[in-house]
C-alpha cells in the first residue's frame, strides 16, 4: 500500500479527507459507520454501537503520522530534495547575473560604489580599472561587461567573474584600450540573503521539485492541525 511510488499519493489522500471531513463539517465517525457500514449489535439485538469521535481521531493521527513518516524518509524525497537544492542553486545563478552582476558592471563603469557595496569590491574595481591607466586615459572605462560561469553554490560570498574593461578611442571604431581578467567579485550579506530568498520563493511556486516536497508536507501539516483540534474537542469537550 505504501510503495515509495505510491507514499506521496497516499499522504496526499489521506490528508484530503482529514481536510474535507473539516471543510464540510461531517462528522468523522458518522461517515466511517456509512462508509464501512460498521455496526455491531450489543446486548439488544438491532442496538447500533457508535463509533468513539477520541477514538477516531487518534486513529486518523496515527494513519497521518506514519504516512507523514513514510513519506519523509521515502527516496522520492531525497531525490525532491536534491533537485530542490539544485534548482535553488540553478534560480540564484540567474539571479547573480541578471541582478547583482548588472549593478556591479554599472558601478564599475561610473566609478563609484554604493556605501553598502562588500568592500572587496573596491580591490575588484582596482583590478580591473587601475587607477594609473584611469588617469592616463582621462576618464573611466565606456564599457564594462562580465562572463564566466558564475557562482557554483550560494555557500561563498565571492566567486570569479571574467570581467573586460573597455576605453574605445575616439572617432576610431573597433579600436582602444581594452582590459580582460577574472575578477573575485564579492557580495555583502544583504544582498546575498536577498537574492537567496528570491531563489527559494522561486522555486517553492515554479518547480516540479515544490510540488513533490513542499506542497505535500503543506498539506500535510495543516491536516495535523485539524487533527489536533478534533482531538481537543473531544478530549475537554
Amino acid at each position: 500500500m505504501d510503495d515509495d511510488d505510491k507514499i506521496r499519493r497516499n499522504l496526499m489522500l489521506t490528508s484530503a479527507v482529514i481536510i474535507s471531513v473539516a471543510w464540510f463539517d461531517v462528522s468523522l465517525p458518522d461517515m466511517l459507520e456509512r462508509l464501512f457500514s460498521i455496526r455491531q449489535t450489543a446486548s439488544t439485538p438491532g442496538t447500533v454501537v457508535q463509533l468513539s469521535g477520541l477514538k477516531v481521531w487518534l486513529a486518523a493521527a496515527v494513519v497521518l503520522g506514519y504516512m507523514s513518516w513514510r513519506y519523509r524518509w521515502s527516496d522520492e524525497v531525497e531525490k525532491a530534495a536534491t533537485l530542490y537544492s539544485d534548482s535553488v542553486v540553478a534560480r540564484y545563478k540567474i539571479l547573480f547575473g541578471t541582478d547583482y552582476m548588472t549593478k556591479v558592471t554599472q558601478w564599475f563603469k561610473s566609478g563609484s560604489l554604493p556605501g553598502d557595496a562588500h568592500p572587496q569590491l573596491a580591490v575588484a574595481y582596482a583590478q580591473l580599472v587601475p587607477h594609473a591607466l584611469s588617469q592616463q586615459m582621462g576618464r573611466g572605462p565606456a564599457e564594462v561587461a562580465f562572463s564566466g560561469p558564475g557562482p557554483a553554490s550560494i555557500d561563498h560570498g565571492n566567486h570569479v567573474m571574467a570581467m573586460t574593461a573597455t576605453w574605445p578611442t575616439p572617432g576610431t571604431p573597433g579600436s582602444g584600450h581594452v582590459i580582460q581578467q577574472p575578477v573575485n567579485i564579492y557580495i555583502d550579506i544583504k544582498r546575498q540573503d536577498a537574492m537567496i530568498r528570491k531563489a527559494h520563493w522561486f522555486v517553492l511556486a515554479n518547480s516540479k521539485a515544490s510540488m513533490s516536497l513542499v506542497w505535500p508536507a503543506v498539506v500535510a501539516c495543516f491536516a495535523a492541525l485539524i487533527v489536533l483540534y478534533k482531538l481537543a474537542r473531544a478530549i475537554f469537550g
